[in-house]
């Protein structure tokens, strides 16, 4: 993740994909070398956490975020651009999301929050502003992709490695 960040390398990330993003960035951008998922290592800088109402539950069967959920995508953002509007749902199948106590350490470093899920506050989407095609999401685009009806967001990845140029890394 880190070598596609630096070289401008289309990167969409799903799901875990978004979580080792976003530790990716906290390490290699924030500087919080020992930044981890609470799913992985515990640590003094976990930006990936169980999601609160998951802490208590012990049975783990069928328990976890499941389902369509309602998203609010901002403005300006690629997300935005693949999306074409304010309000989605998506589906989503995990325990572990971005932990909102590094939201702003993260922001103040350039990660943006292009979907949230307002009623908690949880981040759906991220992406680097700065960079060709850095996106990734918590949920699951490809529940809702077809053969003939590409996903917003595959669309726009798509598109985005076929306008790459391998010349433009930074090797």
């Amino acid at each position: 993740i880190r070598y596609v960040r630096e070289n401008n390398i289309p990167f969409f990330g799903i799901c875990l994909g978004l979580q080792c993003a976003v530790i990716e960035f906290a390490r290699n951008v924030c500087g919080l070398k020992d930044a981890n998922s609470t799913e992985f290592k515990k640590t003094k800088h976990n930006v990936i956490d169980m999601m609160l109402e998951q802490k208590t539950v012990r049975n783990l069967g069928g328990t976890m975020r499941l389902g369509s959920y309602p998203c609010a995508v901002t403005k300006g953002t690629k997300a935005y651009k693949a999306y074409r509007k304010e309000f989605i749902t998506e589906r989503h199948r995990h325990r572990f999301e971005v932990n909102n106590k590094f939201k702003k350490k993260l922001s103040d470093h350039g990660m943006i929050f292009s979907g949230v899920y307002t009623n908690n506050d949880l981040v759906e989407m991220i992406e680097l502003p700065n960079h060709p095609w850095f996106v990734a999401c918590q949920f699951h685009p490809e529940l809702k992709s077809r053969p003939v009806s590409a996903h917003p967001l595959f669309r726009e990845f798509v598109r985005a490695v076929k306008e790459f140029t391998p010349h433009s890394t930074t090797e």
